[in-house]
């Protein structure tokens, strides 16, 4: 049966300024993203991923919707709302910071582009969170002015990435750290470009408002990007899975903790302010976090169609244990990888045969 479906756009399903773009590089598959159309292959998923990680690729990914908090308290909001410890937050800096409900539960794991002290951007993955946002802030009676923008964003990723933004923005941006960002000038509208992306490839993205000058400077880079083999792209399930990069939505949800998802890391829970969801993560830290995400690889060699597969059971003798997600076919280690959210007391006995919806066999590594 074919996966190919017609996507309508409307009101609830948005197009972006560059999707026709998109559609002239070829465009096969979107997926819907905060309710934007997201490219997820141009020639063949397999393709696209050695392009990417041998070039530069072009990428429209506006469905990473914006949400700017401004305002004298806002970074008190900040702190209210996110696991990670703002204390020491600074301007130019970009942030990746889990956010999440009461019971502790992910609600989305953005990106946050610190202006100033008091002037913040929320750069979303798959998840609405505007109301939530909003709805604390009023509730909490922060006041900061809270506002779901129009701000457009596009990628350059790949490890020709760097010469190509050289090209358009000059010597400086080469000394752009990663998870830093700067504002560049572009037709009289300041840029923010920042050395962040989906990818491990190396890249930037870059945060404008104007549409018009997001059509110019597409063109721009398609152009000037001729000698390094440009194409346009998107994200690639390939590389991401190759490189740990999670996806919320497919490995992790609301049901999850960061500490189920390897995010840990980004949660003070020794912090001395509160926010929302830690009492609760203090309760299960006391407890001990049961579950790890997993790194899997599997002991089929041969790859078979289709090339991925989502969201299957995975059980250890009669009991199912999790759900397999994002597994996908990994020329690099020329077997099909993926994640997998479990028990690490189960997963640590490897003694036993593993069943992948109904099918015998051998997990080779987790990590």
């Amino acid at each position: 049966m074919s996966n190919d479906f017609l996507i309508n756009t409307s009101n609830r399903i948005r197009s972006t300024p560059f999707t026709s773009r998109n559609e002239i590089a070829g465009v096969k598959k979107y997926t819907v993203y905060n309710n934007t159309l997201l490219p997820t292959v141009f020639k063949s998923l397999k393709e696209d991923y050695y392009h990417l990680i041998e070039n530069v690729q072009l990428w429209d990914v506006c469905a990473q919707r914006v949400i700017e908090v401004k305002g004298s308290k806002s970074l008190s909001l900040m702190q209210y709302l996110f696991c990670r410890d703002f204390t020491n937050i600074s301007s130019g800096k970009a942030y990746y910071a889990p956010i999440v409900n009461f019971e502790g539960g992910l609600l989305n794991d953005p990106v946050v582009f610190c202006i100033s002290d008091n002037h913040f951007l929320i750069s979303l993955s798959d998840s609405d969170l505007f109301n939530w946002v909003s709805a604390i802030n009023h509730a909490k009676e922060f006041y900061s002015d809270v506002t779901e923008t129009d701000i457009l964003t596009i990628a350059i990723q790949g490890p020709k990435s760097e010469l190509l933004a050289t090209k358009i923005f000059g010597e400086e941006i080469k000394f752009l750290k990663f998870f830093n960002f700067k504002n560049f000038s572009f037709n009289g509208e300041s840029l923010i470009i920042s050395k962040t992306g989906f990818s491990k490839q190396s890249g930037y993205e870059i945060l404008l408002a104007s549409s018009n000058n997001g059509i110019l400077l597409w063109d721009l880079l398609m152009e000037k990007g001729k000698e390094f083999n440009i194409r346009v792209g998107c994200p690639n399930m390939i590389e991401r899975v190759e490189n740990n990069l999670l996806s919320y939505g497919n490995e992790m949800t609301n049901k999850n903790t960061p500490y189920d998802c390897g995010l840990g890391k980004f949660c003070y829970l020794d912090s001395d302010y509160e926010f929302i969801g830690k009492s609760s993560l203090l309760k299960q830290k006391q407890l001990g976090f049961e579950k790890d995400i997993f790194k899997i690889q599997f002991n089929f060699e041969k790859e078979n169609k289709p090339i991925f597969f989502n969201n299957l059971s995975i059980f250890k003798k009669d009991m199912e244990i999790g759900k397999a997600t994002s597994i996908v076919w990994s020329p690099k280690y020329s077997k099909y990888i993926g994640f997998l959210i479990a028990s690490k007391n189960i997963m640590n006995t490897f003694n036993d045969y593993y069943i992948l919806d109904k099918v015998k066999f051998n997990l080779l590594s987790i990590s």
